[in-house]
C-alpha cells in the first residue's frame, strides 16, 4: 500500500490568532498542494469548524490567546469523541518552556512543531505522521471507538509482521493489557520485550504492571532507574506518587505530586490528586490552591462545569475549619465570600442548573454555622432548601454536601443522615468533595450518637408515660443539639402531657420559657406534613395550658 503523503485531497485547519503566521503556513500547505486550508483565530471557532466538517488534518497553535488553548482544543475532540482516526493533529508553539511541552505532549498529539520552522520540516513531519496513521489505520479505529479488544488484536497482527511500527503497537498493546485488567498478559508481554529490549518505555510499562499487582516497592524500584536516566519523564514521576500512596507513605507522597505538578502542571487529575494527598497531609492550604488551580485549567476546557468553582469555594471553608488560629479562620471566610462575589457572573454558573443565590445562601450559611450563629445559618438554609427537605425531595448534588455539612452544625442529624442516605445511593460525587463530607460526618458522629442516645431514652419515657424523664431528657438533647426540630417539637409535647397530668405543678413557668424557646426553633420551617400537624396541634394545647 502507498503511505506517500499527498496533500492535493487533504483538507487543512489552521488554528492560530497571529495573522501574519496564518498568511505564511498557509502558503506553506498551498504549496504542498493541499486541496484547502481553513483558517481560524480562536480554538472555539476552530473545534466548530472541525464539528462541521472533519478536516484530514489540524494545525492548532498553543497559544491562542484569551479562549480555548491548543491542549484544550485536542482534549475537548477526544473527551467528547469528536477526532476521527484519520485526522492528524498537530500542536505548534513557540514557547519550549518544559511544563507547557509535557503538559502538550502527555494528550499524545500526532507531533509537535517548534516556530520558526522550515517549509521542508513541515513537509517531512506531516508525512512521517500520515505514513503511521495509514499503516495503523486498524489500531487508531480501534482505539478512536474504545474498542480495546479489537484495538489489542490489531496490534498483535502489526506486532507478528514486525513492521516498522512494531514498537509502538508492543506498548500500546501492554497499556490495554494494563487498562483492562489483562495483567497476566501484560507482565508475559514485558517479559518477551526485556530479553532484547531495553528501552525506558518497557521498564515503566513493567512499574506500572507491578503497580496494579500491588507491589509497589518493586515497581518504586523500577521507577527510580528510570527518573535518574529520565529525569522529567512525567508518566514515571505519576507512577511514583501512586507507589508511595499505596504504601501509605504520605509525605513521600505529596513531595512526589509537587514534583509532578512543577513538571506539567496543567492536568485537572495531577492537581486534583495533589490536592487529595496534600489534605491528607494536612496541608489544607495547599490543597485549597491545587482545587483552585483545577478551577483554572477548567474554566475554558471541555470540563468546564459549576463542580469545580463549587469544589474550590468548599476547599476554602475546609481550610478554615482545619485552621488553628481566629486570623487564618477569618482569612479563609474572607477569601471564600471574596471568591463567592467574582463568581456571581461566572461562566461556570452561567449554563448551570445551579443559581448563584442558592450557592452563595449555602455556602454563607456553613459560615455562619461554623461561627455559631447557629439561628441565621437555619434561616439561610431553610429558604434555599426547606421545602425540598420537608417533602423528602432530591437537593441539588451541587449543594448537597453544604447543605448536609450545616445540618450536622445544627444538629438536625435526621436530615442529615437522610440524604447522607440518598448521595450513597443515587449521588455520584466526586473523589475529593466525597472525602470532605466523609471527614465531616465522621467529626460529627459521637455527638450525634449521644444526641440519639438520650433522645431515644426520653421517647422510651414518654411512651411509658413518665413524663418528667422525657422532659429531662429531650432538654439534654437539645443541649447537644439545640436546634433540632423533632427534640423540640418533643420537648413540647412532654410539656403538654406533663402540665396536663401536673396542673398544679411549679414549674409552669420555667416550662413555659423553654416552650416558647422551643417554638422560635421551629418558628418558620418548613416541616413535613406530619410535623405541621404536630405543630399547629401544639400549639392550640400549650396556649390552653398556659405554656405559650
Amino acid at each position: 500500500m502507498d503511505k506517500t503523503l499527498e496533500l492535493n485531497n487533504k483538507r487543512v485547519l489552521l488554528i492560530d490568532d497571529q495573522k501574519p503566521f496564518q498568511v505564511m503556513l498557509k502558503g506553506s500547505l498551498l504549496n504542498l498542494g493541499a486541496k484547502e486550508v481553513q483558517v481560524k483565530s480562536t480554538g472555539e471557532a476552530g473545534i466548530a469548524a472541525y464539528v462541521k466538517n472533519p478536516h484530514d488534518i489540524l494545525l492548532v497553535d498553543y497559544n491562542l490567546g484569551s479562549g480555548k488553548n491548543g491542549r484544550q482544543v485536542l482534549e475537548e475532540l477526544q473527551v467528547r469523541g469528536l477526532m476521527k482516526p484519520h485526522t492528524l493533529f498537530f500542536i505548534i508553539t513557540g514557547d519550549n518552556s518544559r511544563p507547557m511541552v509535557l503538559s502538550a505532549l502527555e494528550l499524545q498529539p500526532d507531533d509537535y512543531l517548534m516556530k520558526p520552522f522550515s517549509h521542508r520540516v513541515l513537509r517531512s513531519r506531516l508525512t512521517r505522521a500520515y505514513k503511521r496513521r495509514m499503516w495503523l489505520k486498524d489500531v487508531f479505529q480501534a482505539l478512536t471507538s474504545h474498542n480495546y479488544e479489537a484495538c489489542i488484536k490489531a496490534c498483535e497482527k502489526h506486532i507478528a509482521t514486525n513492521s516498522r511500527y512494531s514498537n509502538y503497537c508492543r506498548k500500546l498493546q501492554i497499556e490495554l493489557y494494563n487498562k483492562t485488567g489483562q495483567l497476566h498478559e501484560a507482565e508475559k508481554a514485558i517479559k518477551e520485550l526485556l530479553e532484547d529490549n531495553s528501552h525506558s518505555w518497557v521498564f515503566l510499562k513493567l512499574a506500572e504492571t507491578r503497580l496494579l499487582q500491588n507491589s509497589p516497592e518493586e515497581a518504586l524500584n523500577i521507577i527510580n532507574h528510570i527518573l535518574k536516566r529520565m529525569p522529567h519523564a512525567i508518566e514515571a514521576q505519576d507512577l511514583k506518587t501512586e507507589c508511595y500512596l499505596q504504601q501509605q507513605q504520605l509525605e513521600e507522597a505529596l513531595n512526589s505530586a509537587r514534583d509532578a505538578i512543577t513538571m506539567a502542571p496543567f492536568s485537572i487529575d495531577r492537581q486534583t490528586r495533589l490536592a487529595h494527598i496534600a489534605r491528607e497531609n494536612g496541608d489544607f492550604d495547599l490543597a485549597k490552591q491545587a482545587m483552585n488551580n483545577v478551577l483554572q485549567i477548567a474554566r475554558k476546557s471541555v470540563f468546564r462545569n459549576a463542580e469545580h468553582l463549587c469544589n474550590y469555594l468548599r476547599s476554602i471553608l475546609d481550610a478554615a475549619e482545619n485552621s488553628d488560629t481566629p486570623q487564618q479562620i477569618s482569612k479563609y471566610q474572607t477569601e471564600a465570600t471574596m471568591e463567592l462575589q467574582r463568581a456571581r457572573y461566572d461562566e461556570h454558573l452561567l449554563h448551570a442548573d445551579i443559581s448563584f443565590e442558592d450557592l452563595e445562601s449555602i455556602l454563607l450559611s456553613r459560615i455562619d454555622s461554623f461561627n455559631g450563629r447557629l439561628r441565621e445559618a437555619q434561616h439561610r438554609l431553610n429558604e434555599v432548601v426547606g421545602d425540598d427537605l420537608a417533602n423528602n425531595r432530591e437537593i441539588d448534588r451541587n449543594l448537597l454536601p453544604d447543605v448536609i455539612a450545616v445540618l450536622l452544625d445544627v444538629g438536625e442529624y435526621e436530615k442529615a443522615n437522610m440524604l447522607a442516605g440518598q448521595q450513597a445511593e443515587k449521588v455520584k460525587l466526586d473523589s475529593y468533595t466525597l472525602k470532605i463530607l466523609k471527614s465531616r460526618m465522621a467529626a460529627a458522629q459521637k455527638q450525634q450518637d449521644e444526641f440519639f442516645k438520650i433522645h431515644r431514652k426520653g421517647a422510651e419515657a414518654y411512651q411509658a408515660g413518665i413524663y418528667q424523664q422525657a422532659l429531662n431528657d429531650f432538654r439534654q438533647s437539645m443541649e447537644l443539639a439545640p436546634l433540632n426540630s423533632g427534640a423540640a417539637l418533643n420537648f413540647i409535647q412532654a410539656a403538654v402531657r406533663y402540665t396536663e397530668e401536673n396542673p398544679k405543678a411549679t414549674n409552669t413557668n420555667s416550662l413555659k420559657k423553654e416552650c416558647e424557646q422551643c417554638f422560635k426553633v421551629l418558628e418558620g420551617l418548613q416541616l413535613s406534613d406530619s410535623h405541621t400537624q404536630r405543630y399547629e396541634q401544639l400549639l392550640e394545647e400549650t396556649e390552653e395550658l398556659g405554656l405559650r
